[in-house]
């Protein structure tokens, strides 16, 4: 028997941010790839301001079961992306689609929302989709940050799915 596939849409903003983003994956692997496959496109987010881009993008984007965004917590998305997820979001996406941001802070005291996140949540409350924003204001590079970031995030995901 075949086990579906997950598809999922990465935009990250740098190197770290992926490597978090995949650390997501790779424990959403562990839990649950009995039960499913998981398929994970990577898209750096300088790369989707440019228009022809984004429609590089687009199909990968339209299969997406997760949107998933990577990013600094101050970093913005481009206009060309939100414009593109808001016609195709709120006038009907081809099948459900879930936003999952990994938002990192870069150890900040007192965490801020960012653009990004306040984006997103708004986006996804009219257009009807569960949205998941999860800030860290643990830097990537303190030791015990990873085990317990890949749980919070994998387990929040997992009540997504």
């Amino acid at each position: 028997m075949q086990k579906p596939v997950i598809s999922i849409f990465t935009v990250y903003e740098n190197g770290l941010n992926r490597n978090r983003a995949q650390l997501m994956q790779e424990e959403l692997t562990r839990r649950l790839g009995r039960s499913f496959n998981f398929s994970v496109s990577w898209w750096k987010l300088k790369s989707l301001w440019h228009p022809k881009m984004l429609r590089v993008a687009a199909d990968a984007i339209a299969q997406a079961d997760i949107m998933l965004f990577a990013l600094l917590s101050g970093g913005e998305l481009p206009q060309t992306l939100t414009k593109w997820l808001e016609e195709t979001l709120q006038h009907g996406a081809p099948h459900r689609v879930s936003l999952l941001a990994l938002l990192e802070t870069g150890g900040m005291i007192v965490p801020r929302l960012s653009s990004a996140e306040i984006y997103l949540s708004r986006l996804a409350r009219q257009a009807g989709l569960d949205c998941l924003c999860y800030s860290d204001s643990v830097p990537l590079a303190r030791v015990n940050w990873r085990r317990k970031a890949r749980l919070s995030v994998a387990e929040a995901l997992h009540r997504l799915l």
